[in-house]
């Protein structure tokens, strides 16, 4: 158990189960209102650790429950070709990301009710690592192997299903989310390529190995190349 904690997938699990009691509490003794305080309201300049708290505290057991078993999921996933460093900025960026389209549907009048829960930040961890090795194939149950694109492509569809039940600010929440997942990927993919001499021959490693995933999957990897894999994506 300590060691799954000491984890960034243990970690960011624990903190939004912890913030569910935490508000549930919260909620109980001083009412709905008092939950401004841990979510984005539109007063949000006067909370600015709301930006990080929301993207951890959601509103009932079944959304927390099933955002962590979402996370859970694809955080696996991507810490087969990325290191736990950018496990954790790719759920920032989804979790900034979708705030910061959140606000802008705010400005203009759309989004009434306040933007809480990990949604945006989870979606930005699944098109992170769908931008990294888009052609790693995955088992779905009844489907069996499917390239990650196409798992990513269903999860940001169906997540903008809110906007079918009238929830504006969740939906442009959600795409900013997987926009700023999109948009880490392409920052690093940038700066991979201009690494120092004396790790290029590393990268180019790094670079073959997730080439050989995309075209034939994570399972194509032998025992060695796993371990460079990981070894070497936690170096650069």
């Amino acid at each position: 158990m300590i060691r799954f904690i000491k984890t960034v997938t243990g970690a960011l699990i624990a903190a939004n189960v912890a913030m569910f009691v935490v508000l549930t509490a919260i909620c109980a003794a001083w009412g709905t209102g008092a939950a401004r305080w841990l979510v984005i309201a539109p007063e949000f300049w006067l909370r600015p650790w709301t930006l990080l708290t929301y993207m951890v505290t959601d509103s009932g057991a079944l959304n927390t429950l099933f955002n962590c078993l979402w996370f859970w999921l694809f955080s696996r996933l991507a810490l087969e070709i990325g290191s736990p460093r950018q496990l954790l900025l790719s759920y920032l960026c989804g979790g900034l990301g979708g705030v910061a389209l959140f606000l802008v549907g705010a400005l203009a009048g759309w989004c009434p009710y306040p933007l809480m829960g990990a949604s945006a930040a989870v979606l930005g961890v699944v098109v992170f690592a769908a931008a990294r090795v888009p052609y790693m194939r995955v088992n779905l149950m009844f489907f069996g192997p499917v390239s990650f694109k196409w798992v990513a492509i269903i999860a940001v569809g169906l997540s903008l299903l809110v906007f079918a039940g009238g929830n504006i600010g969740g939906g442009l929440a959600h795409i900013g989310g997987a926009l700023g997942g999109l948009l880490y990927a392409l920052i690093l993919r940038k700066a991979n390529s201009r690494i120092r001499p004396v790790k290029r021959a590393r990268q180019k490693t790094l670079d073959e190995l997730l080439d050989k995933v995309r075209r034939s999957g994570y399972a194509s990897l032998n025992a060695d190349e796993r371990k460079q894999l990981i070894e070497y994506s936690k170096k650069l």
